[in-house]
């Protein structure tokens, strides 16, 4: 057991609601205003630098004995998910926790996995909008948001992604026992503890 990380991989308040005796992930379709207004309450926070925030992420991750690069801050017209995997001799391509900014400074999101995007939606008619997509796991056809959550968040606050730059953290050497959303989970976490706005506040958790 790692300490550190057990002590920030909690859940965060609000970040779930109970109907039926089931427990469900809080949305931002339909009727659901939890995330919005969360949003909300960061947009009124003021901005940490990116170069704070780089410093906290990797100051967290050197105290878990995960290496990763010094210069996070990269071009996302050049990201190379296979380079990535080989420089950092990780086991997936999805090793890797990533972080994109509005144009007013914000942290939008906390991510992980292979999929760097800047989706928002067009207009408000496309918030609960459905697509069919392959799943090549199941082999079948699957429906899902077109969009996701931090970009209808980011339309819904009148803000717009900064797409010159994402911040990328390759986890090399993830500690036994835990996965990459477990760092991605404590990152988030620990940058809260830190005060760092985040507007799509509860994504990390899920």
């Amino acid at each position: 057991m790692n300490e550190i990380i057990e002590k920030y991989i909690f859940d965060l308040d609000d970040a779930f609601y109970e109907y039926e005796g089931k427990r469900y992930c809080q949305s931002v379709h339909y009727k659901s205003y939890t995330r919005f207004q969360k949003a909300k309450e960061q947009l009124a926070l003021p901005t940490v630098a990116v170069e704070k925030i780089q410093e906290y992420v990797l100051e967290f991750l050197s105290k878990i004995d995960i290496k990763t690069t010094k210069n996070p801050k990269m071009n996302p017209t050049v990201v190379d998910y296979k380079k990535i995997k080989n420089d950092y001799s990780l086991k997936n391509e999805k090793d890797i926790v990533w972080m994109k900014f509005t144009t007013s400074g914000y942290l939008g999101v906390v991510a992980v996995s292979n999929d760097i995007n800047f989706d928002v939606p067009n207009n408000t008619s496309e918030y609960d909008l459905k697509v069919e997509v392959w799943d090549p796991y199941e082999k079948c056809k699957k429906s899902e948001w077109k969009h996701n959550s931090s970009g209808i968040i980011i339309h819904k606050l009148r803000e717009q992604w900064d797409d010159s730059f994402v911040l990328v953290f390759p986890l090399k050497n993830i500690p036994y026992g835990y996965s990459r959303h477990d760092i991605e989970k404590a990152i988030g976490n620990y940058l809260i503890k830190k005060n760092v706005p985040i507007l799509d506040f509860y994504s990390h958790i899920y």
